[in-house]
């Protein structure tokens, strides 16, 4: 299958330290928080397991997202969790009783409305992804490419969370301001956002 091939090739081909990498509190949060929430809703999601670090660090770009959406009720990082694993589930049309059961749950939470908003967050971060893997040789086809390249993946999100607390962009101008430098590819990779994040992903691998 094509996800495993991709997670079999990068992971063996990976050059980085990704225990260094990794030693951001925020990704430790959220990965205890992912185990013990599927833990308790007894889940059993295929790209979880495999792409387990991959997802866990999309956790803290959803989070900045979804703060400076100012929302009327605060999300609580289980939520965010939830909200994550959904929209990933959604983008990779995966439809089954156990991605049912959090749908239940977020409709329980009344969050299913910001599904949507969190998916497009997600393919502007793919897109994003996309411009700064390929400034490094690697070309992804496929959003769970994303997922696999774990090593380039969190100096990648490290960077963007970084961006997104500064520039204040939410669950709605993220995508908006992709959607606007991807009209010309060229001109996006010379924006100046882009540029940092290969500066930042650039000093994180000579640390490595």
């Amino acid at each position: 299958m094509k996800y495993l091939q991709s997670y079999e090739f990068y992971t063996i081909n990976e050059s980085f330290d990704i225990q260094l990498l990794l030693e951001d509190k925020n990704f430790n949060l959220y990965r205890t928080i992912q185990d013990k929430t599927i833990k308790k809703l007894g889940l059993n999601l295929y790209f979880v397991g495999t792409f387990q670090m991959g997802v866990t660090v999309l956790y803290p770009i959803v989070e900045a997202l979804v703060k400076n959406s100012h929302l009327p009720t605060m999300v609580t990082p289980e939520q965010i969790v939830l909200l994550t694993v959904f929209s990933i589930a959604q983008i990779l049309h995966v439809a089954n009783k156990d991605v049912q059961t959090i749908k239940s749950e977020l409709e329980k939470d009344n969050l299913l409305h910001l599904v949507d908003k969190v998916k497009d967050s997600l393919n502007s971060i793919y897109k994003i992804f996309g411009f700064v893997a390929r400034s490094f040789g690697k070309i992804i086809d496929v959003f769970t490419d994303m997922l696999a390249y774990v090593g380039l993946g969190v100096p990648v999100y490290m960077a963007l969370v970084e961006i997104i607390s500064k520039e204040g962009l939410n669950l709605d101008t993220l995508p908006q301001k992709v959607l606007v430098f991807s009209a010309s590819a060229g001109a996006f990779a010379l924006k100046s956002f882009v540029e940092v994040i290969i500066e930042y992903v650039k000093n994180k691998i000579k640390k490595s």
